[in-house]
């Protein structure tokens, strides 16, 4: 059976968006969120208040710049910080936001002529170079990247940060040894490094060791009812064959977000494979597809499910389905003949 249908990986997630839908429990989180967002409102008045009453200030005009960051408002965020610098042009930090500002406006360039500004003017401002360390990384320039973080260390060894992006830097040259001493080392620095925790999490799951999970929970204890986490916790749980777990967690994230749809996929996928609970899939695989139209792997195991039901006349539909979502999916073809073949078999008896 297993060669015939589909499971999610991790890394998939990163690429899938999510859906809304109304429920409780979204009334739930939508009360939260509005809740938020008049904090957040009343947090912008109070910014706004204090350039009002000091229109010289350049620490205010940073404050908002940081406060528009933090919402993805680069323009505006810039506007800011260049309001600033009109004002003070030799500190450090607001050189900085201006880099920030400027990678959110994918002006790659001047975000690090921003930072080497910053440094220029401040040749122990840690953030600086851990910036520079970070466009260093993207562009696989390991040299740099090192360099940038070393002198970020030598001049605060407790930077957490730092030995986070070294610990990358050796996975990227695979030396995952490396990678994971740098990770754990961040972690000593600071116990909630919610990324490093989360890292060592993705590691030790690759590596199928149960270590995995003390990490996922671990970020979870730093950030509870994080939907990312709990996803990769769920995917281990299910890629380890702790099944009832793994139902456990995606039930939670159901609870948290119920439009979630991969949580229905692969409630759905246990039950079919794993389970062998036709119906329940079939339940779970619906709910996938209504909060994802076009989701061509949930019509199809929905599809397989239905033809080992022996409902011939939905199993087809399915097929079709996946095949006008996915055209040459060959998975459906094998099952549109596997029915042809049912039906021409039965039809001489």
């Amino acid at each position: 059976m297993k060669n015939k249908l589909l499971s999610i990986g991790i890394l998939v997630f990163a690429s899938l968006f999510l859906f809304s839908c109304q429920s409780k429990t979204e009334k739930k989180v939508t009360e939260e969120v509005v809740a938020e967002d008049n904090s957040v409102l009343a947090k912008l008045d109070a910014l706004n208040s204090n350039i009002i009453n000091n229109p010289e200030n350049p620490d205010f005009y940073q404050e908002r710049a940081l406060f528009y960051l933090e919402q993805e408002e680069f323009n505006q965020a810039f506007k800011d910080i260049a309001s600033a610098i009109e004002i003070d042009s030799t500190i450090s930090k607001y050189h900085v936001t201006l880099s920030d500002a400027y990678l959110g406006l994918g002006k790659l360039q001047k975000t690090i002529q921003s930072l080497e500004k910053a440094i220029a003017l401040d040749s122990e401002n840690t953030e600086a170079y851990l910036k520079m360390a970070e466009m260093s990384l993207v562009v696989r320039d390991y040299k740099k990247t090192l360099a940038y973080i070393d002198k970020a260390l030598q001049i605060d060894e407790l930077e957490s940060k730092g030995y986070l992006l070294r610990g990358v830097v050796m996975l990227e040259n695979g030396d995952t040894l490396r990678g994971v001493r740098n990770f754990q080392q961040a972690i000593d620095v600071n116990q909630d490094y919610f990324e490093a925790h989360l890292q060592l999490g993705i590691l030790y799951a690759d590596k199928k060791s149960d270590l995995a999970i003390d990490y996922f929970n671990n970020a979870l204890n730093i950030m509870p009812g994080n939907i990312d986490v709990m996803y990769f916790l769920a995917m281990y749980y299910q890629e380890t064959e702790k099944f009832e777990k793994a139902l456990q967690t995606y039930n939670s994230m159901l609870d948290i977000d119920p439009a979630f749809f991969i949580a229905f996929y692969n409630i759905g996928y246990i039950n079919l494979v794993h389970n062998n609970d036709f119906p329940e899939a079939i339940e779970y695989f619906t709910k996938a597809i209504e909060l994802k139209p076009d989701y061509a792997e949930a019509y199809y195991n929905r599809g397989f499910a239905y033809e080992l039901l022996i409902d011939v006349d939905n199993s087809r539909k399915d097929y079709q389905k996946t095949l006008e979502l996915h055209p040459n999916y060959e998975l459906a073809i094998d099952g549109l003949n596997r029915i042809d073949a049912y039906l021409i078999e039965n039809s001489q008896k």
